[in-house]
This record gives structure tokens, C-alpha cells and sequence, in this order.
């Protein structure tokens, strides 16, 4: 079964000390990359978040939102943070002084309070751990649903995967059928050419026969046909086994488009090159689909 790296995941929990809510998104990214963000009393546990989701998620950029309730129970008063308020403060000195504000800055404490950090609360021992309890909890429900969301969009891309490939099995049928025709008119056009060159009479028919099939050899594109064949079936056989098959995926497509450009190359035939056009869409868009498997 493949994934998507797209997804989205929501968990709670809920305890004496308060709640915990988690959300995770994820979108497209060659590597892991995990992002949290969690109120101050629960920063502690980040560390745990990104172990936790590693171990789950093998691509993508993850975003991880953690929220934090207070209980009905009352804890400890908040307490200023004196060292996050003057810093705010000389942020807004110098901020004045960019526009050109001399003298001394008024500062707005309604609008001060309610920066973030200017008060800190903190935890009691067996608040915290609760509230590292509840978080675990609350994240292991965001996983199964972000994980599951995942699992159904890879699902869904596989069925799409599976119909582009079937369509360039039948595209690679037609071009086939056509390679003992084109080997018929490649060999007429060179004796053609060969006899323009030579005066009557001095056509050897047993060494031009030989020298055109050598000629006519270089123009054959039944390996490439049968390689382009056994890519399609390793990228089937893929799908099948499921897995982190994104860089796999990348492989076989890139060796898809180098066959399709050898073929249109070699095969002086219109209906060949447009169906090996048709093919090359194809592919593309495969690719385009692929950069969304983990």
C-alpha cells in the first residue's frame, strides 16, 4: 500500500489539569521535515513530538500545532516575565527610531499584556506530567487520523498511477505492431539511396543486403521497446508492494523517458512519433503524481 505525503490529522485529550489538542499537516518534500509549535508549558515535550512522528512518517514537511487548556482547577498566578518585556520594549524603541521618532516612546501597555510570553505561567511537578501524558495522548489519536487520510489519498493516486501505465502498455502495443512495417520501409529507402549511388552493374546484391541489414539494425527500436515493457511492469510491481516507493518511482520514470526519446529518435515513422508524444504526456504526468507518494 502506498501513502500520500499530503494529510491531515486532529487528536485530543482531556484531563484535571486541562486539555491537549493536536493537529498535523502535511504537504510535498524530498526529505522529513518536522515543525512544532506548542504553548510554553508543554515546549518540555517537543523533543518527544518529533521522535514520535519520525517514527510514523517516512517524508513530507509536517507541521505539528499543539494547543493547551487550563483545567477549572486553580493553579499558580501567572508571573511577569520582566526579561521578555524589556525586550519587547527595546524592539519598540529601535522600530521607532527606523521611522525616524525621537525622544522618549510611549509604550501601550494594554497592548503590551497581551503579547505573547509577557506572562508565564507555570506548571506544578504532577500538572506537567499530566499534561506530558495528555499530549501523548492527543497525539497518537492526530497520527491514526493523519496516517489514515494519507492511506486513503494513496489509495486513490495508485488507482490513477495503475490507468496511466495501462495507457502507455497499449500506446507501447501500437508501436509495436507497427516496428515490422518500419523495418520493411527503412530497408527499401536504403537500398534506394545505395542504388542512386552505384552504376548499373556494380551492385554487389549479397554485400548491399548485408550492409543495409547492418544500416537498417541501427534503426530497430525492439529494445527499447522491451525495456520500456519491463519498466512499466516494475512500476506495477511497485504499486503492488506498497512502501516508501517515491524515489523508485523517480527512477523508472526517468528510464521511461529515456526509452520514449530513443524511440521517437530512431523511428522514422509519424504514427511511431505521436504515439510516442502520447506517451511522453503520459510519463509527465506520472512524474507530476509521484512527487505526492512518500
Amino acid at each position: 500500500m502506498i501513502t500520500s505525503m499530503t494529510g491531515f490529522g486532529r487528536g485530543s485529550a482531556e484531563g484535571e489539569s486541562g486539555s491537549v489538542g493536536v493537529e498535523l499537516r502535511s504537504v510535498n518534500s524530498r526529505f522529513l521535515d518536522i515543525q512544532v509549535r506548542s504553548p510554553h508549558q508543554l515546549q518540555p515535550f517537543e523533543q518527544v513530538v518529533r521522535e514520535k512522528v519520525q517514527a510514523r512518517v517516512g517524508r513530507g514537511k509536517i507541521s505539528v500545532h499543539i494547543s493547551w487548556e487550563e483545567g477549572a482547577s486553580i493553579g499558580p498566578m501567572p508571573t511577569l516575565d520582566e526579561a521578555v518585556v524589556a525586550r519587547y520594549i527595546d524592539d519598540m524603541r529601535r522600530l521607532a527610531a527606523m521611522d525616524g521618532v525621537r525622544g522618549e516612546v510611549e509604550v501601550d501597555r494594554e497592548l503590551l499584556v497581551r503579547l505573547p510570553g509577557v506572562f508565564r505561567s507555570e506548571v506544578a511537578q504532577g500538572d506537567s506530567e499530566e499534561a506530558g501524558s495528555l499530549l501523548t495522548a492527543a497525539l497518537a489519536i492526530a497520527l491514526d487520523d493523519f496516517m489514515a487520510m494519507r492511506t486513503r489519498e494513496g489509495e486513490t493516486l495508485a488507482i490513477d498511477l495503475r490507468t496511466r501505465v495501462e495507457r502507455i502498455e497499449a500506446l507501447l502495443a501500437a508501436v509495436e505492431e507497427r516496428v515490422p512495417e518500419v523495418r520493411k520501409q527503412v530497408h527499401a529507402r536504403l537500398r534506394e539511396k545505395v542504388a542512386d549511388l552505384l552504376k548499373p552493374g556494380e551492385v554487389d546484391e549479397a554485400r548491399l543486403a548485408m550492409e543495409v541489414a547492418l544500416i537498417a539494425d541501427r534503426s530497430d527500436i525492439t529494445e527499447e521497446i522491451v525495456r520500456f515493457h519491463s519498466h512499466n511492469d516494475q512500476f506495477v510491481e511497485a504499486l503492488d508492494k506498497g512502501g516508501e516507493v517515491g524515489r523508485r518511482f523517480n527512477f523508472l520514470l526517468q528510464e521511461m523517458n529515456r526509452e520514449a526519446n530513443t524511440i521517437s529518435s530512431k523511428a522514422a515513422n509519424s504514427e511511431i512519433v505521436h504515439a510516442v508524444l502520447e506517451i511522453k504526456e503520459e510519463v509527465e504526468r506520472l512524474r507530476e503524481q509521484v512527487q505526492n507518494l512518500s
